[in-house]
C-alpha cells in the first residue's frame, strides 16, 4: 500500500455516528469515485497523528458493504473517547494508495461508556474499644490504576468529598474481579467515603457505584 495526499473531490465528508447497545454505527458521504476506504480506529489517548507514520491497524471497507449493512457497526470495547478516522482510498496502476486528508472532516469522536466500577465499605465495633474496623472492597471488570481512587475520613458524617476530611490514597492497583483491601482502624466517629481523586479526568471513564 502507498500513500498520497486526497484532492478536495475525493475527501470523506460528514461522518456521523449512532450508537446501538454496545455498538457504533457510522455514516459518512462517499466521494464519487471512491469505491473502498481504510478505517483506523484509536483511543484518543494513543494520538490523532494517522498518517503514514502510523502504526494503527486499519480496516479495509468497501462501498458495497456500506450498502449492505447501512454503514459501518463496531463493536465499543473499552472506555473513555474512541476516534474513527476513514481514509479513502483507490487503485492505481494496480495498487492500493491510501489518501490522506490535509483537514478533520473524515474524523469524528464517540464518548464510550464508563466501566463500573462497584465498592463496599462495613464497618465492626468493639464492645469496649475506642477504635472500630473498616473493611473496604473494590470490584471491577478492568484494571484500574491506583491513582484513580481515594478514600476520605471525616469525623461524625460522611464526607461529601475529597475536601471534606482527611484524604487517603491508595498504594496498589486494582486487577479486574473483586479487590478485599486490608482492614483498617479509625475511631468510633469516624467515617469512610471512596472518590475519584480527579472527579473530572475519571469521571469521564469511571461510574463509581456504592453496594
Amino acid at each position: 500500500m502507498n500513500w498520497s495526499y486526497a484532492e478536495s473531490n475525493l475527501w470523506i465528508r460528514d461522518p456521523k455516528v449512532r450508537m446501538q447497545d454496545h455498538a457504533v454505527i457510522l455514516s459518512w458521504q462517499w466521494p464519487k469515485n471512491i469505491e473502498f476506504v481504510y478505517i483506523c480506529k484509536s483511543t484518543e489517548e494513543e494520538g490523532l497523528s494517522f498518517g503514514e507514520e502510523s502504526s494503527i491497524p486499519m480496516k479495509l471497507y468497501t462501498r458495497e458493504e456500506y450498502k449492505s449493512n447501512a454503514g459501518y457497526m463496531d463493536t465499543v470495547d473499552s472506555i473513555g473517547k474512541i476516534v474513527y478516522k476513514i481514509y479513502p482510498a483507490m487503485y492505481e496502476d494496480g495498487n492500493i494508495v491510501i489518501l490522506n486528508q490535509d483537514n478533520q472532516h473524515n474524523e469524528i469522536t464517540i464518548k464510550a461508556q464508563k466501566a463500573k466500577i462497584y465498592y463496599s465499605i462495613k464497618y465492626k465495633k468493639g464492645w469496649f474499644s475506642p477504635k472500630k474496623t473498616v473493611k473496604i472492597t473494590i470490584t471491577s471488570e478492568l484494571f484500574i490504576p491506583k491513582e484513580t481512587l481515594c478514600y476520605v475520613k471525616k469525623k461524625d458524617s460522611h464526607p461529601a468529598s475529597t475536601f471534606d476530611g482527611s484524604i487517603y490514597h491508595f498504594v496498589n492497583d486494582f486487577q479486574p474481579g473483586q479487590t478485599s483491601l486490608p482492614e483498617i482502624q479509625v475511631n468510633k466517629d469516624d467515617y469512610i467515603r471512596l472518590f475519584f481523586t480527579n472527579g473530572k479526568q475519571y469521571g469521564d471513564l469511571y461510574e463509581l457505584i456504592p453496594e
